[in-house]
């Protein structure tokens, strides 16, 4: 096979399992709260009241993101119709971008390699994790993508300076930063630092002075959106986006607080199935570190500190190392090959453990005290640990002649992983749909009934709904009660646990839906004091 069939059978095999894990997730899954429906909902509201400037989340001016992947949405809607199925492609898209630019990166760091560079592809893709990101409504296979493009052209400008290579520097980091702001400057400084710090051959001046010109560019693509969107949403938005998010999330995140060994302990799990290939492990004794390894590794190990030392820790913010792992693991990989046959047993076992895992599940799960609002189907938990398991099984007994074939198949088998995560929960899956409820909302306004919302209101019923008007959000009796002595027509949402459900008069439930392991409550405003059996008072 020569090198162009290679690169075509490898981008081919990558696009199957990127596409087939995202219709995997379009098909199981609705639109999940709350994360993914306040992002589209805000995307929602930007399109019917035609602010695109400034985003908006429940009729506020939204400052937690900056508003490309809304952006985005609403080209979709204007070319596609508002829909909830078109828009959830966007993130492959991306996704199917960054396999470009890995391959793309790989020759760039190694241009004898051609093989390696396009078994990167598909190494990129069987990961797991960024397989499935791809299939979620979230920012971060995005930010990868400009990330890495970023990389690419500084790779390429430390080759030759050209203005081309500056002028995308510009644009990765001005786009990055309209994607998910400044943290882009994490991945692409780290970087930097490694690589200029590796490199054998000294940088012009003249370089440094047009790098940091790029970067100044980029941050005028950003300002070139947050000047004009500060001075529409007011003082309040203008010093949250330029000032208030990212001091926040940096020095003390006010989300997602984690320990400071998370990633660590994580990172087995950030880059399955890979992490559990034995030859990787023996390459790494036999491989010579060149200076591009150096860069990458360096890079690699240096993020996973950075953002380890930051309070707020979630798997995606790790998204570009995790797909940039696919070069290291790559290249350590061609540059031990071995005539042997080779085989993916860990791999296999652990596949293994995941079917006994899912065997024992549906029995455990009702055991627990953990609130369930769903039945598990227990033959849909043996279909789904029989698959896995006869994968493992096969693993464990084949000997490949070749890692490209073996790499092949162990990336085809995530396809697989994802389908049976998603087959035995599927009735759970189901019932997280909100259409049903938010429409109930969306008719109660269309009749000039207000609603109000107790508590801090994520957005998820916007869109679902299509809904044109805010909801009220309370947060205390007496707000309650003053509200409704002006409209006593009023209606209210609220939320109780599974486990607490006795205690509620079910007579009073106009309308209720899953929510996170609890139930939302739809009711007349003027009976909330009566909603509880044992108690008059929330």
């Amino acid at each position: 096979m020569n090198n162009y069939q290679s690169v075509r059978q490898n981008a081919l095999i990558a696009f199957v399992v990127i596409l087939l894990v995202t219709l995997i997730g379009i098909y199981f899954r609705p639109i999940m709260i709350i994360d993914e429906t306040r992002y589209v909902s805000v995307a929602w509201e930007m399109w019917d009241k035609g602010s695109f400037l400034v985003p908006l989340l429940n009729g506020e001016p939204y400052h937690h993101k900056p508003p490309l992947i809304f952006w985005l949405f609403n080209l979709d809607w204007l070319i596609f119709g508002v829909n909830d199925i078109s828009i959830r492609l966007i993130p492959m898209l991306f996704g199917l971008g960054t396999l470009a630019i890995v391959y793309k990166i790989y020759l760039a760091l190694w241009n004898d390699d051609q093989e390696g560079a396009a078994q990167s592809i598909v190494v990129t893709a069987g990961t797991v994790v960024f397989a499935f990101y791809n299939s979620l409504i979230m920012f971060d296979v995005i930010l990868t993508f400009f990330v890495l493009l970023g990389i690419y052209h500084i790779i390429k400008a430390t080759q030759n300076p050209s203005r081309y290579h500056f002028i995308m520097i510009a644009v990765a980091f001005g786009l990055g930063v309209l994607t998910k702001g400044p943290v882009i400057l994490v991945h692409l400084l780290t970087f930097m630092v490694f690589s200029f710090y590796f490199m054998k051959n000294r940088l012009s001046k003249d370089f440094y002075i047009k790098l940091v010109l790029s970067f100044f560019g980029g941050v005028l693509i950003a300002l070139a959106w947050a000047i004009p969107a500060g001075i529409a949403g007011g003082e309040e938005y203008r010093y949250a986006i330029f000032f208030g998010q990212t001091a926040n999330r940096m020095v003390n995140s006010f989300a997602h607080q984690r320990p400071l060994w998370w990633y660590l302990v994580l990172v087995p799990l950030l880059t399955f199935p890979w992490s559990l290939y034995k030859p990787f492990y023996t390459s790494i004794k036999k491989t010579v570190f060149d200076q591009q390894l150096k860069v990458l590794v360096g890079w690699l190990l240096a993020t996973i500190v950075i953002f380890s030392l930051i309070s707020g820790k979630q798997v995606h913010y790790l998204m570009p190392e995790i797909a940039a792992f696919s070069l290291v693991f790559t290249r350590l990989l061609t540059s031990s090959a071995s005539s042997q046959q080779i085989s993916s047993k860990m791999v296999g076992y652990s596949y293994i453990l995941y079917g006994v895992v899912l065997v024992a599940l549906p029995f455990i799960l009702p055991k627990t005290k953990a609130d369930m609002t769903f039945e598990p189907d227990i033959v849909a938990f043996l279909i789904a640990a029989a698959l896995i398991c006869m994968a493992g099984i096969y693993l464990i007994r084949k000997k490949f002649s070749s890692q490209q074939k073996m790499i092949t198949l162990v990336s085809l088998s995530t396809v697989l992983v994802v389908f049976v995560t998603h087959l035995p929960i599927h009735n759970f899956l189901s019932q997280l749909d909100m259409s049903r409820f938010s429409k109930s909302i969306a008719i109660l306004q269309e009749k000039g009934i207000p609603v109000l919302h107790y508590k801090k209101y994520h957005d998820q019923y916007q869109f679902a709904g299509r809904l044109h008007q805010p909801l009220i959000v309370v947060y205390d009796n007496k707000e309650i009660d003053n509200y409704i002595q002006k409209n006593p027509n009023a209606m209210f949402i609220t939320y109780e646990k599974q486990k607490n459900m006795q205690k509620v008069n079910q007579d009073l439930i106009i309308e209720k839906t899953d929510f996170k392991g609890k139930y939302a409550l739809l009711i007349k405003a003027k009976d909330y004091k009566n909603l509880y059996k044992v108690s008059s008072t929330k």
